[in-house]
């Protein structure tokens, strides 16, 4: 009983109590606000293509239509070892002020942002991929938040592109929701790739085995900047259905876990103790429920075995992993809010192999983009 009540404890604690003491600060210290700018800042928006010959010409469209004034702005674009046209694509657009390089060893995208960022002139760093749309006010309202000199990073809305629900939707609207109360006492931890942005003499350059977007971000915060979270900066991208879902997050998880521990550390060396406790709770024992979920399910069991299989924390355990069966082979067939048990089981598990993957040093920092 008490083994099942503390597994169930360490569910809670990231889900749902972490979210009530993050809307708690906000409410008790809320960030002030108030700066902005009188000339916008020299920005540089930089993308990483490998192979994306089937969208890099429209990505490149939709950043050159960017509502921001263009003589503060530059787009820098790499082709990673790309094998089909997409360095023709990009340097058709040479006569547009697009800079061009081409990397003939592949070195995945952290290091080819980090690369790129050596020869990036502004003083903002605006990071995207080469699949995403940006609304046409997305750089412009990343950059205002930096008119506050203690802005360090900006992160944007990711937004589904589908109109069913699925396991990363679902995550996705948790993350935003995280994402708007942190940013009310500028604590965002970590932003999301597709769509972020950093002072430049703040950006220190990931190991490439480790995630860029990430990592930027919770560094900015451990030099003394805040990341904030603007929802008006929004990045449509494809995506994929659940079992694609599920291999990305076992890569992401894979890839982020060992810097979840790198920042902890760091963050504990230059005092920033809340932060670190947000690392720990946030991501580290996030990404770990998956043992927590697994043992509490074992102990519920025994609860009839030793107890009564009329035990209600027997009939429950029961009940919530019946309908996460029902929901993986229902589909969508079944209501969005029946399939939340399966997509709590399908991140649990993904993230735990993610952490086997880290741990048995099988986690890659450089891969293919899968079918968009």
């Amino acid at each position: 009983m008490v083994l099942f009540w503390v597994c169930v404890g360490m569910i809670l604690l990231p889900m749902v109590f972490y979210p009530a003491f993050i809307f708690l600060m906000g409410l008790l210290f809320p960030r002030g606000n108030g700066h902005s700018y009188r000339e916008y800042p020299l920005v540089t928006v930089m993308v990483a293509a490998r192979n994306e010959e089937k969208c890099i010409e429209e990505r490149i469209q939709n950043l050159l239509s960017q509502d921001y004034p263009k003589e503060r702005f530059e787009v820098l674009v790499a082709s990673d070892m790309s094998t089909d046209r997409t360095d023709e694509i990009i340097k058709s657009f040479a006569d547009r002020g697009v800079r061009y390089f081409r990397f003939d060893k592949r070195m995945g995208k952290s290091a080819v942002m980090a690369k790129l960022s050596e020869f990036a002139k502004g003083e903002i760093l605006v990071f995207t991929d080469a699949n995403t749309q940006f609304s046409p006010n997305t750089v412009r309202e990343l950059v205002e938040p930096f008119a506050d000199p203690g802005v360090g990073c900006v992160d944007g809305s990711k937004q589904n592109s589908l109109d069913s629900v699925t396991c990363e939707s679902i995550y996705w609207r948790y993350e935003r929701t995280l994402k708007a109360l942190g940013s009310r006492i500028g604590a965002v931890l970590g932003a999301t790739g597709a769509v972020f942005a950093v002072r430049k003499n703040l950006y220190s350059p990931a190991n490439p085995a480790r995630a860029d977007d990430f990592e930027t971000a919770v560094s900015a915060r451990i030099q003394g900047y805040s990341c904030l979270y603007n929802p008006q900066a929004v990045a449509a991208e494809p995506t994929p259905e659940n079992s694609i879902q599920y291999h990305r997050l076992v890569r992401i998880v894979s890839w982020m876990i060992g810097s979840a521990f790198s920042l902890f550390g760091k963050a504990v060396k230059a005092g920033k103790y809340g932060l670190a406790l947000q690392l720990a709770v946030h991501k580290i024992l996030r990404w770990n429920m998956g043992v927590f979920a697994i043992v509490a399910t074992a102990a519920g069991i025994l609860l009839a075995v030793y107890d009564s299989p009329l035990n209600i924390l027997f009939i429950s355990v029961t009940v919530f992993n019946i309908i996460a069966l029902a929901g993986r082979f229902a589909g969508h067939r079944m209501p969005s809010f029946l399939r939340l048990p399966y997509f709590f089981w399908l991140m649990c598990i993904a993230s735990l192999s993610g952490v086997i993957k880290a741990v048995t040093s099988q986690a890659v920092s450089v891969w293919d983009h899968s079918a968009r």
